[in-house]
């Protein structure tokens, strides 16, 4: 997809190392507006670092992070504090916490943020939990609820923060295969809605379905960038050809 807007997330030069060996080298990637960028690649390529870098969960880093042209220093915890403001994350494996209820859960971050009251964060966490059908469990503790609706209930935790960029962490890989439509369901939803989304998927089909583009990575760099028409139809490097061809079939 061409895009001659500036970008709303711009990623230049990131590089990460854990002891000698590099995990990330020399990242660039623009994410704009409304825009799906789907990362995919064998494990160990670098896809989760990436965006747990970019939530600041991963530190410290070398390189450039500027969120509508404004630079963000990773090192400045003042400024990448508002940087992660801006940004929400779902992990893979839900990161509710067991001793709250739903409903806690989803309005603890906002009010302690500064985001909002918390007769404000109540209301709108109700609203989205109506909008993945879990209004009803409200109340409900996260051991009580199936490991679909945990996820569920995690995607609109982040959604209460406001962001304008939703981080995925392989949404999926800890779901029963029955299950894991109902995460796909939502998340097509926030496409629909015209969400910006950088996901790490595992979820070919769902890559083909909703990606604007689609970035293949192997060995902490960025090996091919393209329309998922052209990356999973005819890749242009073997790397991709080899990985494709284990996955597709």
């Amino acid at each position: 997809m061409t895009n001659n807007h500036p970008p709303l997330l711009c990623i230049r030069g990131m590089s990460m190392r854990y002891g000698k060996a590099r995990v990330l080298n020399q990242i660039d990637l623009d994410l704009h507006k409304g825009e799906v960028l789907v990362v995919i690649g064998p494990s160990g390529s670098g896809k989760s670092t990436l965006v747990r870098c970019l939530n600041g969960l991963e530190n410290p880093f070398e390189g450039i992070i500027q969120m509508k042209g404004v630079p963000y220093d990773a090192r400045n915890h003042k400024e990448w504090s508002q940087l992660r403001n801006q940004i929400g994350m779902v992990f893979q494996d839900y990161s509710l916490f067991p001793h709250m209820s739903v409903l806690k859960n989803m309005t603890l971050s906002p009010v302690l943020r500064g985001k909002c009251s918390q007769d404000e964060a109540e209301h709108l966490a109700l609203e989205l939990l109506e909008r993945v059908q879990l209004r009803h469990k409200a109340l409900s503790m996260p051991a009580d609820l199936s490991g679909g609706q945990q996820q569920r209930v995690a995607i609109v935790r982040a959604l209460a923060m406001r962001p304008e960029i939703m981080l995925f962490d392989e949404p999926t890989s800890a779901l029963d295969p029955e299950i894991v439509n109902e995460v796909l369901s939502v998340m097509k939803e926030l496409v629909d809605q015209g969400m910006t989304m950088m996901v790490v998927t595992h979820e070919m089909g769902f890559a083909k379905e909703v990606a604007d583009k689609v970035v293949f990575m192997d060995k902490g760099e960025i090996v091919e960038t393209d329309i998922p028409e052209r990356l999973f139809g005819s890749p242009r490097h073997e790397r991709v050809k080899h990985f494709l061809a284990k996955v597709l079939h």
